[in-house]
C-alpha cells in the first residue's frame, strides 16, 4: 500500500477513536434494561347460596330470614323440676355444606331459672333432651339434621318465680365456610309460664272458753300450711286444715298461707284473708 493511503486510513481511525473517547469521557452513560414477570389472575369469586330451613312447621323458613311457630314446645303452670322438649328437623338448602348454630333465648318476664337446651341429634325424653352433639353442627348440602329443643324450670327455682310468663325463641344461624354469607331464621315456642301455689280461705271454727279454732279448705298439692296469729308475729306450721289457739287472754289478727314443697325448695302462696279474734273467757272470732 502506498504511504499516502496508509497515512489517510490511520488518520481516519484516529479520528473515530477520538470521537468515541470524547463521548465516553463526557459523563454520559447509556443502558438498556428488560425484565419480565408473571401476573397472577385475581381469585375466583365463589358462587352459591345459603338457606337454613325447618321441615314440617309451615313456611319452613324458605329463603332469607323468617320465623316459624312450634306450639308443641310449651310449659304452662310449671313448678320446680318440670320441663318439656320437642324435636324438629333442620334442612340445609344451601349450595354446599353449611355450619348451623342454634341459640335459645327467653322472652317476657321469664327469669334465668327457666333453663333452655338446644342439641343436634338429641332425643326428646319428655321433660328434656338427652344425648346429642351440641348446639352447632355441619349439614351437607341438601341434607337434614334433627334438633332437640327443651325448656325447663330449675329444681331450685325460688318461690318468687310464681306467675312469670313468656316464651322461648330459638335462632338458627347458618354460614358457608370460606364466605361471609349467612342466613338466619327463628322458631318460637308456645306459652311458657310458672305455676302458682293457690291461697286458701281462713274461717272461724269452734269458739270455746279460752280457745278459738281456725279452719281452712285444703289446697291441692299443699304439703303444709303456716298460720300467722296474734299481735307479736307468732306463727306455726300445720299439716292439717285446722288449728286451735288456746293462749290465755290473747288475740289479734290471723291469716294462713299455703306451702308446697318440691324437694329442694318450698313455694308459698299469698296470704289468705284475715280474721280478728280474742281468746278469753268469752272468746270471739270474726
Amino acid at each position: 500500500m502506498p504511504d499516502g493511503a496508509r497515512g489517510a486510513r490511520v488518520g481516519l481511525l484516529a479520528g473515530f477513536l477520538a470521537v468515541v473517547l470524547a463521548l465516553s469521557g463526557g459523563g454520559a452513560a447509556w443502558a438498556w434494561w428488560q425484565a419480565t414477570a408473571q401476573a397472577d389472575a385475581p381469585p375466583a369469586v365463589p358462587s352459591g347460596s345459603v338457606d337454613v330451613q325447618v321441615v314440617g312447621l309451615g313456611n319452613e323458613l324458605v329463603g332469607p330470614g323468617g320465623s316459624v311457630a312450634l306450639p308443641a314446645l310449651s310449659l304452662t303452670g310449671a313448678f320446680p323440676g318440670s320441663g318439656d322438649s320437642e324435636v324438629v328437623t333442620v334442612r340445609n338448602a344451601s349450595s354446599r355444606a353449611a355450619t348451623v348454630t342454634a341459640t335459645m333465648s327467653r322472652t317476657g318476664t321469664l327469669g334465668a331459672v327457666f333453663t333452655t337446651t338446644a342439641t343436634f341429634g338429641g332425643t326428646d325424653d319428655g321433660p328434656g333432651c338427652t344425648g346429642g352433639s351440641g348446639a352447632t353442627t355441619t349439614i351437607a348440602a341438601g341434607g337434614t339434621a334433627t334438633l332437640c329443643l327443651a325448656v325447663g324450670l330449675s329444681a331450685t327455682a325460688p318461690s318468687g318465680t310464681q306467675g312469670q310468663t313468656g316464651s322461648v325463641t330459638t335462632t338458627l344461624a347458618a354460614s358457608l365456610p370460606g364466605t361471609s354469607w349467612t342466613d338466619q331464621g327463628t322458631i318460637t315456642s308456645g306459652a311458657v309460664n310458672a305455676g302458682v301455689v293457690a291461697a286458701t280461705t281462713l274461717n272461724c271454727g269452734a269458739i270455746g272458753v279460752f280457745s278459738v279454732t281456725f279452719t281452712w279448705p285444703a289446697v291441692s298439692g299443699a304439703t303444709s300450711y303456716r298460720l300467722h296469729y296474734g299481735n307479736g308475729g307468732s306463727q306455726m306450721n300445720v299439716t292439717g286444715t285446722s288449728q286451735t289457739i288456746t293462749s290465755v287472754i290473747s288475740g289479734g289478727t290471723a291469716w294462713v298461707v299455703t306451702q308446697r314443697n318440691f324437694g329442694q325448695v318450698t313455694w308459698t302462696s299469698v296470704p289468705s284473708n284475715t280474721r280478728s279474734y280474742t281468746v278469753a273467757l268469752a272468746s270471739l272470732c270474726g
